[in-house]
C-alpha cells in the first residue's frame, strides 16, 4: 500500500491505495497539472476529474464499437 497525498484549498488529503493504482493516480494527477507538493485550487482537481471522465467516455464508446463489430461477425 502506498499513500497518495495532495493539498486542495489548504486542506491536506492522504489516502492509501494499492501500489500500482497509487502510481497511476500520482502520475495522472501530475499529468493533469495537479501539484503533489503544494496547494492546489479546487478547479485544478475538477479539471483532473473531467480529464479522466472524458477518457472514460471515449473508452466506453470504443467498447460499444467493438461489441457491435463482434456482434456483426
Amino acid at each position: 500500500m502506498k499513500k497518495v497525498a495532495l493539498t486542495v484549498a489548504g486542506n491536506r488529503y492522504e489516502i492509501k491505495l494499492e501500489d500500482d493504482f497509487a502510481d497511476f493516480v500520482n502520475r495522472d494527477l501530475q499529468e493533469a497539472g495537479v501539484a503533489l507538493d503544494r496547494d492546489n485550487s479546487p478547479v485544478a482537481l475538477l479539471k483532473a476529474y473531467l480529464r479522466l471522465a472524458k477518457q472514460n467516455d471515449s473508452y466506453e464508446d470504443e467498447i460499444e464499437l467493438l461489441i457491435d463489430t463482434l456482434d456483426s461477425l
